[in-house]
């Protein structure tokens, strides 16, 4: 099979690699449909996130599919099924994920991050093997697109998350740092939690539109007006309850104060590509509540419902549609920020 491999910091190329096999009675083998282009897999490629092995290793960890092998242990999916695998994979029944956390599944990983993160298969590929399929393998309903699905995997999961945890009650004012794919699944996903008002920050004009078309009732460019003043003139000098940071940088992090009210709630979800001065003092006299983490990706089936269902259409953020062959070009365009492009549609034939 054909798959996208790491082989150095910045090196990066479509390779010849052995088909993956069933290595336990839980595994099945997947067909990729569709894949992506993720923040992560280029914070990867550049070594952010560790060291890169001498061997290289596959990428990718997003991906909508077709069934083709299944385990003899495997009950809830069969071989002509589609699915939508999570980006992280959890076996369900170790002590993390009986205790709820299963994005820090003892036995788990994420898919193309190297031996560091479990050493599994990557979803830019034709083919992947996923563990523990009937834990973490969900069904994708007829009436949803390859491209609605295959973002519960990772960035619509992880923006719900983001929400949720940000949000303390209904009624509230929503801050999102950032419209690219996780700020766009936050500001997409708010209403879901109760949130009364969305005000998306970012200095892309085309990111902001698309912030609006998909939810948002205000948007702010930070390079035109100050966020800070434009947050209080939107909630009558109270500021917002609650705060999403999609981004992780230290302007976005500076800027939590300044936008937040008494008792607001941050949702923290972008990476930092290093340390961050954070006014932690600052933010105490306001009583700010500060959570840090990975995506909930538990709860991939209620958010296919709900697309279903005509609650949710996160398909507009794929602004490009690109063949597999052209994979490489599209990770080049993505890590160079092609003016334009917020995320990109890997079909794979």
């Amino acid at each position: 099979m054909r798959a996208v491999v790491v082989s150095a910091v910045d090196s990066y190329s479509l390779a010849e690699l052995p088909d993956p096999v069933l290595q336990d009675s839980t595994d099945v083998i997947v067909r990729v449909r569709a894949t992506t282009v993720c923040g992560s897999d280029a914070h990867l490629i550049a070594g952010h996130m560790g060291p890169i092995p001498p061997e290289g290793f596959p990428l990718g960890h997003e991906l909508v599919g077709e069934v083709v092998e299944v385990g003899a242990a495997v009950r809830n999916v069969a071989p002509g099924d589609r699915v939508a695998a999570p980006a992280a994979p959890w076996c369900g029944t170790c002590a993390a994920c009986r205790a709820g956390q299963i994005q820090r599944c003892l036995r788990g990983g994420i898919f193309g991050a190297g031996p560091a993160f479990g050493g599994l298969g990557g979803a830019q590929a034709e083919l992947v093997r996923v563990p523990w399929a009937d834990s973490c393998l969900s069904r994708v309903p007829d009436g949803v697109t390859d491209a609605q699905a295959l973002t519960v995997g990772d960035i619509l999961s992880t923006g719900w998350t983001a929400v949720k945890q940000a949000v303390s009650a209904p009624g509230q004012t929503l801050v999102v740092f950032g419209a690219g794919p996780v700020g766009l699944s936050a500001v997409h996903t708010a209403r879901l939690h109760g949130v009364r008002q969305v005000i998306a920050v970012d200095s892309i004009a085309e990111r902001l539109e698309l912030a609006r078309a998909m939810g948002a009732d205000h948007v702010v460019d930070p390079t035109a007006v100050d966020v800070a003043t434009a947050v209080a003139d939107l909630t009558a000098g109270r500021g917002a309850e609650a705060i999403v940071d999609a981004v992780g940088v230290p302007a976005t992090i500076g800027a939590w104060f300044d936008v937040a009210g008494l008792g607001a709630h941050v949702g923290m979800v972008g990476i930092p590509a290093g340390p961050v001065p954070l006014a932690l003092g600052a933010l105490q006299m306001k009583n700010v509540s500060l959570w840090t983490g990975l995506g909930d990706l538990g709860h991939m089936d209620m958010l296919l419902a709900m697309i279903e269902a005509g609650r949710l259409d996160p398909s507009p953020m794929f602004t490009d549609t690109v063949p597999f062959d052209a994979i490489e070009a599209a990770i080049a365009d993505f890590v160079a920020r092609k003016p334009g492009l917020v995320k990109q549609l890997v079909t794979v034939p």
